[in-house]
């Protein structure tokens, strides 16, 4: 509007000059912004747009960038042209600028390219909007043609955890590489071979080594390793006592990225390893091999904070079809305080009485994030609730150890417990 008035005032200003002083050379000076003038209350706004947008990756994990390439491309009109996307909280702006500024000229359209990079903060499905475009025209009058463009963008991030080549120390590795008393002596057995031995009541047919039979004139049967290594089972609080510090870094975020360093490890090490996200309720039973990573990695991705009240207790009667037999170890993962340190216990006393395995406990301190002190007191209090559990209880704090310390401190606990 500003535009407008001013080359209305520079138009009639020269007549008012020539009518003034009788001098008619003034008069021609208006011509140059009548015409601007005239244009600009003809001509339309920008129009006629076309976008493509890219991204690198559609498949992060947290702390990782992703760069997003925008082709903009305006056949027809003059004016100002205005475009940008809306970024997720998940989503920080870390390189470029995603909204952008530029000027139509008349006759000649408007093609350009830019691009801005986006760091991932938290795990999760972000979505970034289609492109918001805007045209104005050359004199701002008030005429505006507005579009959105494309689709929606799906990022998706899954939860940062440590890969076992990262940790895993060279002590740990020749202890794993002796033969391994973790294997389970029961269950659906491997391609890995054993032994031949001599036929026994109920061994499955298909299991008949015919040649060596016809050889020796007796019955023998192909053994094979049993499927995985002693079973494990993660109970990970999703409840609204993790909701403790920020939406990105918090008591479940680590929780999270902890549990799923863990499952890698177990997994890698051909454990059969199970979860039960508590408040979430939602079991993966246990199984074995690498593949089942990406099994538990999609059910972390959009875990709690739940606002379902379900106690660690209830969630072991929930799942105690999974417990029974051999479960080696039964790994609990929450924030022990004074108004759930009693369901912890009754957790505990439940799974030693269904299995003949361990429990382990461990005790995230999210609070040295929200105050050093605080955090301390917290650990103090911590400490002492722990005792009163009767199992081993790793207190863990990720704000000083950090992720790949805490995974090898319950790491060398379970080991230790399974022995």
């Amino acid at each position: 509007m500003r535009s407008l008035t001013f080359l209305v005032a520079l138009t009639f200003l020269p007549f008012a000059l020539a009518l003034v002083t009788g001098v008619l050379g003034f008069a021609y000076m208006s011509l140059v912004p009548a015409a601007v003038l005239a244009y600009g209350l003809l001509a339309d706004p920008p129009s006629r747009v076309t976008v493509e947008r890219s991204v690198s990756s559609r498949k992060l994990r947290i702390g990782e960038t992703v760069e997003v390439r925008v082709h903009l491309r305006v056949e027809s009109g003059a004016g100002i042209v205005m475009v940008g996307d809306v970024i997720p909280p998940g989503l920080a702006l870390v390189g470029g600028e995603n909204r952008r500024v530029f000027f139509k000229h008349v006759g000649k359209p408007l093609d350009v390219e830019y691009g801005y990079i986006l760091r991932v903060l938290k795990r999760g499905r972000h979505v970034l909007s289609p492109v918001e475009f805007i045209g104005r025209d050359l004199l701002d009058v008030g005429r505006v043609s507005y579009a959105l463009l494309g689709d929606e963008v799906v990022i998706e991030s899954s939860p940062d955890y440590v890969p076992t080549k990262r940790f895993l120390s060279r002590k740990l590795a020749v202890k794993e590489s002796r033969p391994s008393s973790h294997r389970a002596k029961m269950g659906s057995v491997s391609t890995d071979f054993k032994e031949i031995r001599e036929y026994r009541p109920g061994d499955p047919i298909k299991f008949v080594n015919w040649k060596a039979t016809a050889r020796f004139n007796e019955p023998l049967i192909n053994e094979y390793e049993p499927e995985g290594r002693a079973k494990v089972m993660v109970y990970l609080d999703t409840t609204e006592t993790m909701g403790v510090g920020t939406v990105v870094s918090g008591a479940l975020e680590a929780a999270i990225g902890l549990t799923l360093s863990l499952l890698s490890f177990l997994l890698r090490n051909d454990f059969r390893v199970g979860l039960y996200l508590v408040g979430s309720r939602k079991l993966v039973s246990p199984r074995t091999g690498v593949q089942a990573l990406s099994t538990f990695s999609r059910l972390l991705l959009n875990a709690g904070p739940s606002p379902e009240q379900e106690s660690l207790k209830l969630a072991v009667e929930r799942s105690r079809g999974v417990l029974k037999g051999s479960t080696a170890i039964t790994l609990f993962v929450t924030n022990i305080t004074p108004y759930n340190a009693d369901e912890v216990s009754e957790a505990v006393k439940s799974v030693l009485r269904l299995t003949r395995g361990r429990a382990v406990v461990v005790d995230v301190n999210p609070y040295p994030q929200i105050d050093t002190t605080l955090g301390s007191l917290a650990a103090l209090h911590k400490a002492r609730l722990g005792e009163e559990l009767g199992v081993r209880v790793v207190h863990w704090d990720p704000t000083r150890e950090g992720l790949a310390k805490g995974t090898k401190k319950v790491l060398w606990v379970m080991l230790r417990e399974a022995r």
